[in-house]
């Protein structure tokens, strides 16, 4: 057979897929294919009946080295400079209650989004976490409903004293480290000693969501964890697509990189479609049943450009308002940190490697709650004689906004994180740092002379307004950004309802799917919550067929 027969048979069984031959329509339109988007994807086109195309901004890098064997995240610091870049990013305003410091945001440009550069931590959230959004939202984000969806997830490799509690045949492959090494056994230990709180063999226990572990959670697998498990590895395999974006097998899916979404296109207040640019030019994308926008930071600025918004600030940029809600791009909310250095015993280094941390603790406030997870403390060793120490709040209660300053889609969103605006986030800080860090290091030099606190200077730690100064001088983003497109009651400050519907848009027509619409910030890491959400809105419009 010659190359040319060859190419004009391979073309002709690609005219024959079915969203080759109408590449312009599609049951549902997925906006954004990243942790929460590649799992709706996946899920909604699980029938070979429901066709979906995915717009994606970024490249496929899945087969990258640099991606696949980053179990590490550390590692991928070198990809920045020798390869594509893997992070749209930008400076937040200044933060009055730090400084006036500005930080920085970044969006993950990644098929599978942060999944494929970030550590990997695997955290659910508590049964009190989701007992509050059953509250807001109904029993289909309570605690039984989260429990089955992480179960249908998980391909859980590890200890439990709970079995039931952990699935065991999902897509993502969640390996508990096996070899702690000898710098995180003894912080284990000094925390335990130092907050009173016990060891936890498995965190993500619903019965043990409080406590001290050792052993760390990762979305990695192969032996010994070297390779990277994402949203696209799990759900946009080789099994279920092309590295090119088709789907296989006889699945209706598309997934098309390289192509910005800029607007929804209406109906009157129907959302029937998408407009997008690829190459330079712009192209529509319309959908038979729904746009699902899975964007994550720009999920509320997506649907500002679509003329749901602010009607004022719509206006003043001369885009034609949808529906007015100015709670768009409020309520947004991070889990902000504090980064301390402490000196271990260069006898006791050993690198973690499967990942960026080597311990950690869920903790309740100082004298708070003993139930609530409020603050977490996890180890990083990297470097012989030397552990970093990451103090952050889980459930804080500052909020900050996402907003836009000109009507170009493409341009960066304006991000105003609030850090410490409550001042009962300063507060946890402050106690955190006086009692649970003090005693920690107390603890350390007693039982391990070499281990010291030495950023910063321990003695600050009795002077309250000293501590203060230190919050406000380094706090910094997580990146652990949500609640933007909140989901709660429109008078009670919400953009979707309990199945994601956008208010303002007819018929479920206009969905958000991902973790901007936590409707208070998560307790656990944002990748779980992320394939949580992105995981039930799916399932509720399966239900819903």
């Amino acid at each position: 057979m010659t190359y040319s027969i060859r190419i004009l048979m391979v073309g002709c069984l690609l005219a024959l897929h079915p969203l080759v031959a109408r590449p312009h329509r599609a049951d549902y339109v997925v906006v954004g294919v990243g942790t929460a988007g590649a799992t709706v994807a996946k899920k909604l086109s699980d029938d070979k009946k429901t066709s979906v195309i995915a717009l994606h901004s970024g490249k496929n890098l899945t087969s990258d080295p640099w991606i696949s064997f980053a179990a590490n995240a550390t590692t991928t610091v070198p990809f920045a400079i020798v390869g594509p870049p893997l992070y749209e990013n930008g400076m937040t305003t200044p933060q009055p209650n730090a400084d006036d410091r500005t930080l920085e945001w970044a969006i993950a440009k990644p098929l599978g989004g942060a999944t494929s550069i970030n550590a990997g931590v695997w955290g659910r959230g508590t049964d009190q976490y989701y007992r509050e959004w059953e509250k807001i939202a109904g029993p289909k984000w309570g605690p039984k409903r989260a429990l089955k969806i992480y179960k249908q997830l998980e391909h859980y490799h590890g200890q439990t004293k709970d079995p039931w509690a952990r699935g065991y045949h999902g897509p993502l492959s969640i390996l508990q480290d096996r070899h702690p090494s000898k710098v995180s056994r003894v912080f284990t230990k000094a925390m335990i000693q130092s907050t009173g709180f016990p060891f936890v063999l498995d965190y993500n226990d619903p019965k043990t969501p409080i406590g001290v572990s050792s052993q760390l959670q990762y979305t990695h697998s192969g032996q010994d964890g070297i390779y990277r498990v994402t949203s696209a590895t799990a759900f946009l395999n080789d099994s279920v697509m092309t590295p090119s974006g088709y789907g296989v097998h006889g699945r209706k899916l598309r997934v098309l990189f390289r192509s910005k979404a800029l607007k929804t296109i209406w109906k009157g207040k129907k959302a029937i479609g998408v407009k997008y640019k690829h190459g330079g030019k712009e192209y529509k994308v319309y959908a038979n049943k729904a746009v699902i926008v899975c964007a994550g930071l720009r999920s509320s600025t997506f649907l500002m450009h679509s003329g749901i918004g602010d009607k004022k600030l719509l206006k003043s940029l001369n885009i034609p308002v949808v529906f007015d809600n100015p709670n768009v791009g409020k309520h947004l909310s991070d889990q902000p940190a504090v980064r301390l250095v402490f000196t271990s015993s260069v006898n006791d280094f050993g690198a973690n490697p499967n990942g960026l941390f080597s311990q950690i603790a869920w903790l309740p406030a100082p004298h708070g709650d003993k139930k609530i997870r409020k603050v977490r403390l996890a180890t990083i060793t990297q470097l012989p004689a030397i552990t970093l120490l990451t103090l952050d709040l889980c459930q804080p209660k500052s909020r900050g906004f996402i907003t836009i300053n000109s009507p170009n889609p493409a341009a960066p969103p304006v991000i105003n994180l609030g850090v410490l605006s409550n001042n009962s986030d300063l507060e946890l800080f402050q106690k955190s740092l006086q009692i649970y860090i003090k005693n920690l290091n107390t603890t350390l030099q007693k039982s391990n002379p070499g281990y010291q606190l030495v950023f910063p200077d321990p003695a600050i730690l009795d002077d309250p307004a000293l501590v203060t100064a230190f919050i406000r001088a380094n706090v910094s983003s997580n990146e652990h950004f949500q609640g933007h497109c909140k989901m709660a009651p429109l008078h009670k400050g919400g953009v979707v309802n309990s199945k994601g519907h956008v208010y303002g848009a007819d018929k479920g027509s206009l969905i958000v799917g991902d973790n901007s619409v936590v409707p208070k910030p998560m307790d656990g890491s944002p990748m779980a919550t992320g394939y949580f959400a992105g995981a039930n809105i799916a399932e509720m419009l399966i239900e819903d067929k």
